[in-house]
């Protein structure tokens, strides 16, 4: 609050500050402190932990696609094809705290993909991502903890469309804003941690070559289970599903295809982090999309894996 407010007007709230966290102290028991701390860094590795003010991490995704989803949810696999896919993807990634509860993060992307023997590559679509959290989980010994979570994607990659590669290799983003609402549940019990995270993005239109795309809200679910171990390391498993809506282009006036299917998407996989030192950790995870009729539709579906490194300030 003394960051927000001038320092004469903060004497009263610094007491009633100190009083509140060694009531919350008292309540939140070491095991749960650290469950909630490991647990919430293992989908999110720059997620400041109560006592870090800074993070900064690089991370790497390696994507292989394997099969496409229809508009009727059918699975066909890329087998002996050559419409086989690899993305590869670096991110910058740092977080700050702007209070006790809130905190922000900027993510810059580097894009590469690999199709049909070509690559392509460049800067991403950069995201801006917040989370204030009204109750720490570590803080709840019956109710879970409560956050809000909302977030801007910005434009900043080359969209489909508008680069010079035949094979689209040197698209690196959607060409559109995305705004994201959602909330975060989080409970932990002894070294026990979970979480579910509901969220709906709103895309904005996108114009190229004289057609322009209409994205309806997308809706997103990602649960989380996962375990901490007495050194501060963890290991959880995941599940992530996305729907959208039909998507239309030039408003449904034009002939063709009006409106386009939606999308549908599930991922599972298992993901770890382990504490270097103090202010280090690694974390890294290995997923899949379920490559099975009416768990996709619209989509390319693949497994990949993630790696990253963090650094956190106090």
């Amino acid at each position: 609050m003394t960051r927000l407010i001038p320092r004469w007007k903060c004497l009263s709230a610094r007491g009633v500050a100190a009083a509140l966290l060694v009531a919350l102290a008292a309540r939140a028991t070491p095991a749960a402190a650290q469950a909630c701390c490991a647990g919430g860094a293992l989908v999110s590795p720059v997620r400041l932990a109560p006592p870090e003010d800074y993070a900064a991490g690089l991370q790497t995704r390696v994507r292989n696609d394997m099969g496409l989803f229809g508009a009727d949810g059918s699975y066909t696999s890329f087998a002996n094809t050559s419409s086989t896919e690899q993305d590869v993807e670096q991110d910058l990634a740092i977080s700050f705290r702007l209070a006790r509860r809130a905190q922000v993060s900027l993510v810059l992307p580097y894009v590469e993909t690999h199709r049909l023997d070509q690559w392509g590559s460049g800067i991403g679509d950069v995201a801006v991502s917040a989370r204030y959290d009204f109750k720490l989980a570590a803080e709840m010994t019956t109710w879970p903890g409560f956050a809000l979570l909302g977030g801007v994607v910005f434009p900043t990659g080359k969209a489909v469309g508008d680069g010079t590669s035949p094979a689209a290799t040197d698209a690196t983003g959607t060409g559109t804003y995305d705004v994201t609402l959602g909330i975060d549940v989080e409970k932990v019990h002894g070294a026990l941690y979970g979480a579910l995270n509901l969220w709906g993005t709103y895309s904005g239109s996108n114009s190229s070559h004289g057609v322009t795309t209409s994205y309806p809200l997308q809706l997103t679910v990602l649960a989380v289970a996962g375990y901490v171990f007495d050194n501060a390391a963890a290991a959880a498993l995941y599940l992530n599903f996305l729907e959208r809506g039909d998507t239309s282009t030039n408003g449904g006036t034009q002939p063709g295809p009006q409106p386009l299917s939606g999308l549908r998407l599930t991922t599972v996989g298992v993901t770890g982090l382990f504490p270097v030192a103090d202010s280090w950790r690694l974390s890294g995870s290995i997923y899949t999309d379920v490559l099975l009729a009416s768990f996709g539709r619209n989509e390319q579906a693949g497994a990949g894996l993630t790696a990253s490194l963090v650094r956190a300030w106090r």
